[in-house]
């Protein structure tokens, strides 16, 4: 109960942050819908509403649906928000999104909220630098005003919480290209168990060793050398 508590505490708080920090940087807030017909970008398997009954919605006859053809729970409020951007600059959106993929991990949820800015006018760069500013408002705030909390989790649950936190918020983060990342990795002499070659995904250990062993957990701004 009390860690449930102090998580809730915490969440609140990052919430109001969120607001604040992207207020205060002169974006909009948009809300966007969460039924809707679009796939975004294919950002993964969507959950499908509808009035119809469970046989009927299986026959795939959306003609005779609600909005009269399929609709579901958003996977991701970009398409609006890129409309958005077009219009007004720089906008956020800040809300629930659902993903279908029955994966069971702690990386893929099936309802999450999720923070998604858009500046019509931007490079890689500048996304990066607002990226550095945005995690490390976050954090500074969380223990500014999250501070027994933060303690708390410290003491019960994870010995070096604070002392991460603390290291992001005063550490600039490291730029590191796909291209360099590639290479650290094929150098590191270690056996990953996806292997490594350019041109791959990056998977979730190679993202570990670059911040955890590599850059010291260091946060890392990992970037397209092709972009």
């Amino acid at each position: 109960t009390n860690i449930i508590g102090a998580v809730a505490r915490v969440r609140n708080c990052l919430s109001q942050a969120i607001h604040r920090f992207y207020y205060e940087e002169g974006f909009i807030w948009v809300s966007t819908p969460l039924i809707t017909a679009s796939d975004c970008e294919g950002a993964g398997e969507m959950f499908r509403v509808t009035t119809l009954d469970v046989g009927d919605a299986a026959s795939r006859d959306a003609s005779r649906d609600f909005f009269g053809k399929a609709a579901y729970l958003t996977v991701s409020g970009q398409l609006e928000g890129e409309a958005f951007a077009c219009a007004l600059s720089n906008i956020y959106t800040f809300g629930p999104t659902f993903r279908a993929e029955n994966s069971n991990t702690t990386r893929h949820a099936a309802e999450f909220w999720m923070v998604e800015p858009e500046m019509a006018f931007c490079d890689l760069y500048g996304d990066m630098d607002m990226a550095e500013e945005f995690v490390r408002f976050l954090v500074g705030d969380a223990l500014a005003n999250s501070a027994e909390e933060v303690e708390f989790l410290t003491r019960f649950v994870d010995k070096g919480l604070r002392e991460r936190l603390e290291h992001v918020k005063e550490t600039p983060f490291v730029r590191c290209s796909y291209t360099e990342a590639v290479d650290i990795l094929l150098k590191s002499g270690k056996t990953f168990d996806y292997p490594v070659s350019w041109g791959i995904n990056l998977q979730s250990e190679h993202e570990r060793f670059l911040t955890e062993e590599h850059f010291r957990f260091l946060p890392v701004l990992s970037f397209s050398s092709c972009c």
